[in-house]
Parts: structure tokens; sequence; C-alpha cells
């Protein structure tokens, strides 16, 4: 009780003050320039104050098994550039893997095994002006420290993208989760932050007076009030199941029809519900405009939005660094996106699939920033993709962006509603749970990422040599079994029975060339010899 409220206390302390001095244009605009033109030296500063001036630091570690003294980094930095250093850092072993970074397991080189938890890449230069849990679903719930430092450059580096994309004057929304996912809270102090609040907040999770919720949702009225103190409308989230998404639609149609096209923020499955409500229910939005992310925008969800006369742009943030990356203007790919590469640097490097002959280009990020709530150096995200440099003649390349990403997946965790599972759930799954439970060998179960079609999904592949399945307690073991992990687990389970975003299929799972049996997978459309399958709120 004690420390929430001294949690509460830094929290209207530090929100007081955020608020007290919104960005103009031209303020985000000097900020996003500031940052690049600063990233060597800032990545320079956060390298020898968080971890070769900090001996818990787990990076400090793999350095020195490197033999790498600051010394060294800085005159690679200085002579060849912030990425050339990542590069050359990696191949000395200098990198960590996602299951490693959320503590998952621990950290094992040549010559070195070390133990980490989550909590050991936290950055101990923050403020922690206030502090949300995770989002996600890896192991047990996690507390991020949030400075409003942080908070202040995602603002100037969203507001420069969103007059990129014509979109800032526009009415707002978003539909995020309340806490404990910490998107939402933070796009609503971001758009507070440029002097431009959102219309509305809709979230598919309530906000929760019990004993396990009662924090974040005094955090919540805590934060409309203060904005109300300092002359801003932070809105109330309210309510709106995934099932609910005509609501949304509704909103959007009433807003075309008053000629003030509405702009819109949520998972790129989500955007799909809301244009099918609105085709179904004969609801004209056309001229809206969606930021997508938290998933894959593929083909099959993109002709479901052009149906609706709609346009979008991608963007990629991760909870633990915040923004990654922002939409191109003048994009030629379907999800291009401009690095953010005042706040992160990014390398590809060849890992192999899990279980799989072949590998990937893996995503590895930097943090370059001392205001991110962890700190990451070569930090394996579970994802791979396109990088490339090309130019685009948008406001964000003249800005000085000028490397491009798309085509993001994932592959060392599956995602649907902009929830996600890691590989290390999974394989506690197959490996063991599910085997117990049900029958049958690790071979015979599979989970499969379908990210394709109009709306991802995962699929629970299960070989009809496992006998009399129960399917229902299938779903319901899996879903008890990722609920009793956390607090975020349960609302991710939430979501996705709102979604119906899990289904059991009786078929074969995928086999590789060389015999093996990978447990998760990602494709484009599951392709069965059956046409019955159940689903997690269907």
């Amino acid at each position: 009780m004690l420390d929430s409220l001294q949690m509460l206390l830094r929290f209207s302390t530090g929100l007081r003050k955020y608020l007290s001095s919104p960005l103009a244009s031209q303020d985000c605009r000097n900020i996003v320039v500031r940052s690049i033109q600063e990233r060597e030296t800032s990545f320079l500063d956060l390298l020898r104050r968080t971890i070769y001036e900090n001996p818990r630091s787990p990076y400090l570690a793999l350095l020195r098994t490197a033999g790498a003294e600051y010394g060294d980094v800085a005159a690679i930095v200085r002579q060849d550039g912030v990425e050339t250093a990542l590069e050359k850092l990696y191949d000395g072993g200098v990198h960590i893997r996602l299951e490693e970074f959320k503590g998952l397991r621990p950290i094992e080189r040549p010559g070195l095994t070390l133990a980490v938890k989550a909590e050991d890449f936290d950055n101990p230069l923050l403020r922690r002006d206030f502090e949300v849990a995770t989002g996600g679903s890896a192991g047990r719930r996690r507390r991020l420290a949030i400075d409003v430092d942080l908070l202040l450059q995602e603002a100037a580096y969203t507001r420069v993208i969103e007059e990129a994309h014509g979109v800032f004057e526009r009415p707002k929304a978003i539909w995020r989760p309340v806490p404990p996912g910490s998107s939402g809270l933070k796009a609503v102090l971001r758009a507070e932050k440029c002097g431009r609040s959102l219309d509305k907040w809709f979230s598919p999770t309530h906000i929760s007076w019990g004993p396990r919720g009662w924090t974040s949702a005094v955090f919540i009225a805590s934060a409309v009030m203060i904005g109300r103190l300092c002359g801003t409308a932070i809105p109330m989230p309210e309510h709106v199941p995934l099932d609910e998404a005509r609501r949304v639609a509704e909103w959007m149609s009433e807003q075309a029809t008053a000629g003030r096209h509405a702009y819109l923020s949520a998972p790129s499955s989500t955007v799909v519900r809301i244009c099918q409500a609105a085709r179904k229910g004969g609801l004209d939005i056309t001229g809206s405009v969606f930021r997508v992310s938290g998933e894959p925008y593929t083909e099959g969800k993109r002709r479901v939005v052009d149906s609706c006369g709609v346009r979008t742009f991608s963007a990629w943030s991760l909870a633990e660094c915040g923004g990654v990356a922002g939409g191109c203007a003048r994009s030629e790919a379907l999800d291009e996106m401009h690095l953010l590469t005042g706040m992160i640097a990014l390398i590809q490097r060849s890992v192999p699939l899990r279980g799989e002959a072949g590998s990937v280009e893996a995503f590895h990020l930097t943090t370059l920033r001392r205001e991110t709530p962890k700190v990451m150096l070569n930090v394996d995200a579970g994802d791979y993709g396109v990088v490339s440099r090309r130019r685009c003649g948008c406001p964000l390349e003249e800005l000085g962006m000028h490397f491009h990403v798309h085509g993001i997946r994932n592959y060392e965790k599956l995602t649907t509603n902009g929830m996600h599972i890691v590989g290390s759930d999974i394989l506690e799954l197959v490996e063991d749970f599910l085997p117990r439970c049900h029958g049958g060998a690790p071979t015979d179960y599979q989970f499969v990422e379908e990210s394709g079609g109009a709306e991802s999904r995962i699929a629970i592949v299960v070989s009809r040599r496992v006998p009399n399945l129960d399917e229902g307690a299938l779903l319901g073991h899996v879903t008890a079994f990722l609920a009793g992990k956390s607090r975020a687990h349960r609302m991710m389970i939430r979501v996705w029975e709102q979604g119906g975003s899990l289904r059991v299929v009786r078929a074969e799972p995928h086999t590789t060339s060389t015999g093996k049996t990978p447990a998760l997978r990602v494709v484009q459309e599951l392709e069965t010899e059956t046409g019955e399958a159940k689903r997690v709120g269907s």
C-alpha cells in the first residue's frame, strides 16, 4: 500500500510538471533533429553511465568477456559510427537473446554463464516519475519505470509523424487497453504534451476497482483530474469489447458525416474489425486514417481496410524502449516505416529458427537515450524484416530519418490483436503441459500464427494421433495455463477471448525437411484437411 501511494505521488508530481508546458510544432522538429545529431554522443554517455559504471549490468560481463573497454568502443563509434561499433560488439559475443532479456533463461556464451532477471536490464538513470506494468506476456507481471522525458521525446516524434501524414488536427482516438498495459496511457499523455487531446479512448479491457486492479484505476482517474487542473481534457477510457467494433465505427462515421474525418490508432486486427463492422452496418468512414501497429499488417488486412475507402500508416514500438519506427508518408512497401534513428539503433544478424533448418536476419536493437525504461545493447527483439536506405522525399527524411524498415515479422513469439506469447511459454505448453493433460508426444502439438488473412489468429495444431481429444477442454487448459502466469497474461487472454483469436485445428504438425517439428511457426494461412475448428471466444 505504501509503495503504491508513493508511486502515485511521484506520478502526480511528474505529470503536473509534464503537462504544464505543451510542445509546439517547431519544438517537436527541433527535438527530433537534435536527437539525431547527438545520437553518437548520447549512445556513448548511456554506455558509460549504465553499463561500464554499473557493476550490476549484465552487459558489463559480456563486454569484459569480449575484451571491449569503453575507450575501444568510443573510438570505433567516433570513427565509423554507432552501427559499425554494434556489429563488432555482436561479433565478439555482446548481444542478448529475447528470452535472456525477459529473464526467462540465463545468458550463456563461451566461458560465461550468467543468471539474469528482467529487472537486471532496467535503466538506473531514470527519475521514475511513474510506473506501469508491461502489457506483454513474458513471465510474471513486471513494472516499467517511465521517465516523463521519454514521453517528451516520443511526443515530439509522434507529432512530426502525424503532421507528415496530415492527421495531427483530426479528431483522434485510440483503441488500446487500460493499464496494466502501457500503450493506451502513454498514447494519451503524448497527445496531451502536444496540446491535442484525444477525443476518445476506447479500451477492450475495463477499469477494475477490485483488489488486483485498483492501483491502475487510481492512476487513470488521477491523470484525468490532473489534466483538467492543467487545462487539458484527458478522456476517461470507454470499455468497448472487440466484438462491439460497431461502436467505434459509428463514432468514426459520425466524424466523417460532419466533415471531420477521424484518425484512430489500434492493432491492425482491431482496425480490420472496425472496417468489417462499418461495411456490415452500412456506415461510411471514407477518408478516415488508421495508425496500425502491434502485429503484421498484411495484404489480407489491407484488402478489407481499403474496401472502406480509408488509408493507413504503420508504427512500431516496444514497451521496453518506446518508439522504434514510424510510417513513411511516401511509402512503397505496405508497412514501410522510418527508423527513429535518434532513439534507437538497429543491426541485423542471422539467427537460426527454432527447430527449423533455416535462419532469419533478426533485428537487434540498441537504445540511444537515457530516458528509456530498459537499457538495450544488441537485444534480439524476436523480429526480422527488410532494412533499406532510399530517398523518399517525405518530411521524415528531411528531418534526418534516412533508414526504412518494412515486412516486419516475428520468429520468437506469436502475435494477434496486439498481444503475444513468447517462445518459452509455447515450449512449456508443447513439450510438457499439453502431453501431460491430453496425451500424445511433444511432436503432436504445434502453435501456428496465421498472419495472412483479414485477422491474425493463432492455431493450436493437434495431431490426429492424440485420441479422444476434448478440444474445448484443451482450449480451457491453454488459457488457464497462460492466465496463471501473470496479470498481463490474464489481460491478453481477455482480449483473445473477445476476438476469438485462439483455435484448435486437428491436423499433422508441420515437420521440416530435417525431420524436426518446431513448436511455433508463422504462416500466411494454415492449410488443413479439416473444416472444423474451435476458438476461444467463439
